[in-house]
């Protein structure tokens, strides 16, 4: 594993050797007195190196065309439908035939466009958000001074010259300005600075900002170490600098990160379970056609074009195995389940992201950002004796958070918006100096005056602060500090960073003439940590009760970490950092993930490996990230979440954003994405299973009479009524228990169900079968062995038996939808839809209507004996008994149903 690493990062080190370079073709400029670029060298730069553009994906409207049109299932669906379209065009043809053809045509289009229509309405709102957080900088162009170097006392005259301009027009070699806030445009190597501090959390996971000043790297081993290198869109939270664009667009390491974004995704599991089940359903198709075929073909009876009939009725069979409706079910589904997360605030990029987000098991998270607001709070603030704070000690910490101007850290805006703090009275207070922060000192002063008096007030680290204390506030006394009180303050200092808090040392003093910052008093500590976000705690236990485990991932530290999971309740089982991942071997590691909830200091590499080997375990792996470096760990788990405010690199590759600050939409979108589900395996399960049955029944009735048992026409008539409630079934409920937890898409035993529950149908079509040729023989039995002389006779018994099985087959593979819909007692313990239910009397009237009524002529039925119809209701309510039990023993079995 380490070995593995270690390949990896030295590739992207090779790639970002640019950030070696001191350009010093492009520092020239200084000594010509001309700083920027003319008109004509921006353009010459911008033709040589590039626009500062990243490749943005484009949307290939084509491909996504054929993508959506033609799945290898409605290749299959369209070849079928050509021979319907050549049947009806054929001598025997009828208008049946046409009017069959169309209808899988339609089926197949509407299918194609609600996916397509879907790709592209996710891309164009993806696109919107990308246009209007277009961004700016601050450039400085064409400008003459009579100065060689840009120094403290001559920046200002430079700055003055800046103007705004659009990122995408920024090109090598221009002269940007940074301040406070702003966002770095391209990869820009610093020639002056004035306490330049950047947030590079989004490449590096660390939350703590880093200094950026003219130097050189000789001693820097990691990239992202380099002090000169300001990185595109890290983000400036103190001072100002100037630098020049030494890589634009394509060439910056950002750009590195987002061509791993663009590499092709895994599929998902939802992808691998419906290929699985498409090729399934075409390799039955094909194995039992043929046998169709040679049976037809072989069995007694003088028929003329007995093998062309023998073809057309396998076609026939062929069509009615085919589950024409499969795309347009599993994307209507996923199309419901789109619409009702979409309600939450929630950005679905694809479809499949419905069905994804219901079937993790586990949920990787980023911490800054994601689960907590990535904004330092102030807990607390307390005396050397842990005492609730003395006012004194508040009106130092504020007033050193409210004066000072250099560093503007997350924690000096913490005490500035506590409400835990009384303000102080600011009238009078005038600021002479202040000792600015940097993090070899790790401390902050600022002095005042007030009424001529003169007083320094200092915050910063409880070692640091220590060191320059002689002095000690006890219960308002205060006396000469010893090296029991440092012991003392030192371990209370530990003792909270056990705990997850951020600890500041607070101390002060009167000062006489000299602005020294010693021989000071300490007063006590102030307490710090990540404020969660509001329904993080919510989240994770949601989460926990629909049985998905979080874990969290992040490049921040130990302790920052274990604070925010306290904060939120969240109970570390094992934690691990990034360089104990990289010593790990496979079998370490397997283990490592298994195990451990929280892991720190990771690389993005580090998070990619974790996810892949979560994969190669057999889970379903969320990621939900906002960071540039999060980018590649969103492409590779099986659902990607992001955010709103998140980078653009993070978006691209995210497939659903939470526009809203709540979490809680993810919650919602596990419920759609498991009620998709449900109902996606309804359809398939029972069509598989009843598929299978009708081809067993086919069979054993091409042995037993003569008679076609069904037609082309009526087989097609069936399934189309079929279909109706299978339709209906997108809108049917889902019992919670399958809510309650992770459902993957998976083909497991998918092949017991369709041959246990299968032949239940058989039983009673051979029945049917029986009592036609034997109770009805005058009316509607043609038994092989006998001699057919009156064509009529045969021509009317062949349409009474079609009409007879077509009463009894349709009843009960509509009816026994609602035995198979529920692991439960159908009626009793689950009710289904309104839809469903309406569908289902509609359809099981139309098994008893077509046959009895006028409409028999018109598709080629003769009317059944009457007493045969309490025959057929009688085998219908047998075999929903029969289903009923066989479906309980089924679950006993495999301990599942759907």
């Amino acid at each position: 594993m380490k070995k593995i690493i270690k390949t990896k990062v030295k590739k992207e080190v090779t790639l970002t050797n640019y950030v070696k370079l001191d350009h010093k073709e492009l520092l020239k400029k200084i000594d010509s007195n001309q700083f920027g670029l003319s008109e004509k060298q921006v353009e010459e730069n911008r033709l040589k190196y590039g626009e500062n553009k990243l490749k943005q994906k484009k949307l290939n409207v084509f491909l996504t065309f054929i993508k959506s049109f033609l799945s290898p299932f409605n290749i299959i669906l369209i070849i079928i439908d050509a021979f319907s379209f050549y049947s009806y065009a054929s001598e025997d043809g009828d208008k049946f035939d046409l009017i069959g053809a169309l209808l899988v045509l339609f089926m197949i289009v509407l299918s194609g466009t609600i996916y397509f229509v879907q790709e592209i309405r996710s891309h164009l709102v993806i696109k919107k958000m990308l246009t209007e957080s277009r961004q700016q900088s601050k450039i400085i162009r064409d400008v003459d001074f009579n100065f060689k170097s840009v120094d403290n006392a001559n920046s200002i005259k430079l700055i003055k010259e800046a103007e705004h301009i659009d990122n995408d027009e920024i090109v090598f070699g221009d002269l940007v300005y940074f301040s406070n806030g702003d966002l770095v445009p391209a990869d820009t190597r610093i020639i002056w600075s004035n306490n330049l501090y950047l947030n590079q959390s989004s490449l590096t996971g660390e939350s703590f900002p880093i200094q950026k000043k003219d130097t050189h790297n000789s001693d820097k081993n990691e990239y992202l170490e380099y002090e000169n290198i300001c990185y595109t869109g890290t983000e400036v939270v103190s001072g100002s600098g100037l630098g020049i664009v030494v890589a634009t667009g394509e060439n910056t390491y950002f750009s590195l990160i987002d061509k791993k974004v663009k590499e092709k995704r895994p599929k998902s599991s939802f992808e691998k379970g419906i290929k699985k089940v498409i090729f399934f359903l075409i390799a039955f198709m094909l194995a039992v056609t043929p046998i169709v075929f040679i049976v037809y073909g072989v069995r007694p009876g003088d028929v003329d074009n007995k093998w062309f009939n023998a073809t057309l009725f396998a076609i026939a069979v062929a069509v009615g195995l085919t589950p024409e409706m499969l795309p347009i079910i599993v994307t209507s589904n996923l199309s419901r389940g789109y619409s009702k997360i979409k309600k939450n605030n929630v950005v679905v990029k694809n479809l499949n992201a419905v069905q994804n987000i219901g079937a993790i098991d586990i949920l990787c998270t980023d911490k800054t950002g994601t689960i907590t607001s990535g904004e330092i709070s102030l807990d607390k603030t307390l005396t050397f004796t842990n005492q609730k704070s003395e006012e004194t000690i508040e009106k130092i910490l504020y007033l050193n958070s409210y004066y000072q101007s250099g560093f503007q850290n997350p924690i000096d805006q913490a005490v500035l918006l506590s409400k835990k703090i009384k303000v102080p009275n600011l009238d009078g207070y005038e600021k002479e100096w202040e000792v600015p922060f940097d993090f070899q000192r790790k401390i902050l002063s600022v002095i005042l005056t007030k009424n001529d008096q003169k007083e320094i007030f200092t915050k910063g680290a409880v070692d640091e602060i220590l060191k320059v204390c002689n002095r000690i506030n006890i219960n308002g006394e205060i006396v000469e500090i010893t090296d029991e009180h440092k012991t003392k303050i030192i371990d209370k200092s530990h003792e909270l960073n056990q705990e997850g808090f951020r600890v500041i040392g607070i101390a002060h003093n009167v000062l006489e003439d000299e602005d020294i910052e010693d021989d000071l008093v300490f007063y006590g500590y102030a307490t710090f940590y990540d404020e969660p976000k509001k329904t993080s705690k919510e989240i994770i236990k949601k989460l926990e009760i629909k049985g998905i485990t979080t874990k969290v991932l992040t490049g921040d530290s130990e302790i920052i970490t274990r604070s925010i999971c306290k904060n939120v309740d969240f109970k570390i089982t094992k934690l691990y950092t990034g360089k104990q991942i990289e010593e790990m071997d496979q079998e370490q590691l397997e283990k490592a993930v298994r195990e451990a909830n929280v892991f720190v200091k990771l690389s993005p590499i580090h998070k990619t490996i974790i996810i892949e080997t979560l994969k190669k375990l057999g889970h379903v792996v969320g990621f939900m990230g906002d960071g540039i470096n999060d980018a590649p760990v969103l492409r590779e788990s099986d659902i990607a979440i992001s955010f709103a405010d998140a980078s653009n690199i993070a978006q691209e590759a995210a497939d659903m954003i939470l526009m809203g600050e709540s979490l809680m939409a993810i919650d919602s979108a596990v419920t759609e994405g498991r009620y998709s589900l449900a109902n996606i395996l309804k359809y398939i399960k029972v069509t598989i299973a009843s598929n299978f049955g009708n081809v067993l029944s086919v069979l054993v009735a091409l042995f037993l009479t003569t008679v076609e048992p069904m037609q082309p026409l009526h087989l097609l008539l069936q399934n189309l009524l079929y279909d109706i409630v299978m339709f209906a079934f997108i809108f049917d409920k889902v019992d919670q228990k399958f809510l309650a937890k992770p459902r993957p898409f998976t083909t497991k035993n998918m092949i017991w169900f369709a041959l246990i529950n299968g032949p239940v149908s058989s039983i009673f079509d051979i029945s049917t079968f029986l009592v036609l040729l034997y109770g009805f023989t005058n009316k509607v039995g043609v038994i092989p062995g006998i001699n057919v002389d009156d064509n009529l006779l045969y021509n009317n018994s062949k349409e009474m038996f079609n009409a007879s099985w077509f009463l009894v087959g349709l009843m009960t593979q509509t009816a026994v939808m609602q035995m198979y819909r529920t692991e439960k007692i159908p009626f009793i313990q689950s009710r289904a839809s309104w839809q469903v239910n309406v569908s289902t009397v509609f359809v099981c009237s139309m098994a008893i209507i077509v046959p009895y009524t006028p409409i028999n002529e018109t598709v080629k039925m003769a009317t059944p004996p009457l007493e045969f119809m309490p025959i057929g209701i009688g085998f219908v309510l047998a075999y929903i008994c029969l289903a009923q039990t066989v479906k309980l023993g089924y679950i006993k079995l495999f301990k599942e149903w759907l």
